[in-house]
């Protein structure tokens, strides 16, 4: 892999607002843990000390790309999402689509749970992979968080157990790109060693623990939209890399993570998919007839109703944290 020190050309892309060269200090590349696959117990103390996983070649290609086909016919049938001077299946979005534009197709739907898509998010294959990394049998959530990122849309800084606390505490993402995904179309970047790393103790004790569902949190469920707000006050690094179909990044819980922002003409397409021992708690609100959560978070929030009720802000609990 590259290095910050060599020759590769760097990169102008925006992490949230902020523009940041890439590779460099503030963005570094992520390596794979390919070379560790045959090793369970390397593959955890990774998981444990990075708080992520990069695995190249996870999913079979021509599935995956199979799979980006289906969902972009499914949008296009969409109205006015996708320019039509161009094939549907080249992605490129109508000029001007922004938050909004595109349709909202995570939860139990005909495109997430198409045969075709859930092959490759709930194959063989990660299912397999699974199995021997938890050492017993696996379950994956129902609800599919299958995604198309806007122009200029991105995610903000969290932690996924804002979102899903109420099962096992071992419950791993797997975030899956539908297609061939360049750091310029909106990729995860981790914050290495968030997980684990003792400067982010308060972090982790405040804004980690929280349930913002019960809390009646309105908004994102975002910490920050500024990833060097994370740095510069609790350490870790930040690192990315370009995507190519049949990879995924599997993360858990407690990693920090976001989105660059997809500063092209195209959708980008991705799926987050849950997974944990079969023999564990699950948090209900995923598994079973689920559809989409009338307590939107994420990007959802940003196109709800202004009168529904909430308790409080993120902007209210960081002040009470002294974070």
């Amino acid at each position: 892999m590259a290095s910050v020190n060599d020759c590769t050309p760097k990169r102008i892309v925006k992490l949230g607002h902020r523009n940041v060269e890439f590779p460099s200090v503030h963005l570094k590349v992520m390596e794979d843990c390919n070379h560790l696959l045959k090793d369970i117990t390397a593959l955890r103390n990774e998981m444990h000390q990075n708080g992520y996983l990069l695995i190249r070649g996870l999913h079979d290609r021509s599935e995956v790309l199979a799979a980006r086909e289906a969902v972009l016919e499914y949008i296009g049938s969409y109205g006015d999402t996708l320019d039509r001077s161009h094939p549907i299946g080249d992605g490129v979005l109508r000029e001007g689509c922004g938050l909004g534009c595109l349709p909202v197709i995570e939860g139990r739907n005909d495109i997430s749970h198409k045969d075709i898509v859930l092959s490759v998010v709930e194959g063989k294959r990660p299912y397999d992979f699974f199995r021997k990394y938890f050492n017993e049998e696996v379950m994956t959530f129902d609800y599919k968080w299958l995604r198309a990122m806007h122009q200029e849309g991105f995610t903000g800084v969290h932690v996924d157990n804002v979102y899903m606390s109420r099962g096992s505490k071992e419950l791993l993402t797997m975030w899956t790109p539908i297609g061939d995904v360049s750091i310029e179309m909106g990729v995860l970047a981790i914050c290495e060693g968030s997980n684990s790393l003792p400067s982010f103790e308060r972090l982790q004790s405040t804004y980690g623990q929280m349930d913002a569902e019960a809390v009646g949190l309105k908004g994102t469920g975002w910490i920050t939209e500024d990833p060097f707000e994370i740095t510069a006050k609790f350490g870790g690094q930040w690192k990315t890399a370009d995507f190519q179909a049949g990879d995924v990044l599997i993360f858990n819980m407690r990693t920090v993570h976001m989105s660059t922002t997809n500063t092209t003409k195209f959708a980008r397409i991705s799926c987050d998919t849950r997974w944990q021992p079969l023999s564990h708690p699950v948090d209900p609100r995923f598994c079973g007839n689920v559809e989409i959560s009338k307590s939107k978070f994420g990007l959802l929030s940003k196109m709800d109703d202004e009168s529904v009720p909430f308790s409080t802000t993120i902007e209210q609990l960081r002040a009470k944290w002294g974070i």
